[in-house]
């Protein structure tokens, strides 16, 4: 049993570190990328800036997705 909990434990730890791409992203969610675009614009959407390139964690996204909910 300790051992599955270890395995929960790293999948879980992974999941909070994985980023994703913008294009990944507007597949996931079925929006173009102007839509995405502003957004984050807009502070809806959480994101990283690693150099040129933006990055999102999904547990946020999920989040934020949650928070515009209506209803």
């Amino acid at each position: 049993m300790e051992f599955s909990g270890m395995n929960e434990q790293s999948t879980s730890l992974r999941n909070k570190l994985e980023l994703i791409t913008e294009a990944e992203l507007c597949g996931m969610l079925k929006i173009c990328r102007r839509q995405l675009y502003a957004w984050r614009l807009r502070g809806l959407i959480p994101y990283f800036k690693i150099g040129k390139a933006v990055r999102f964690r999904v547990d946020d996204v999920i989040e934020a997705l949650e928070q515009m909910k209506i209803g």
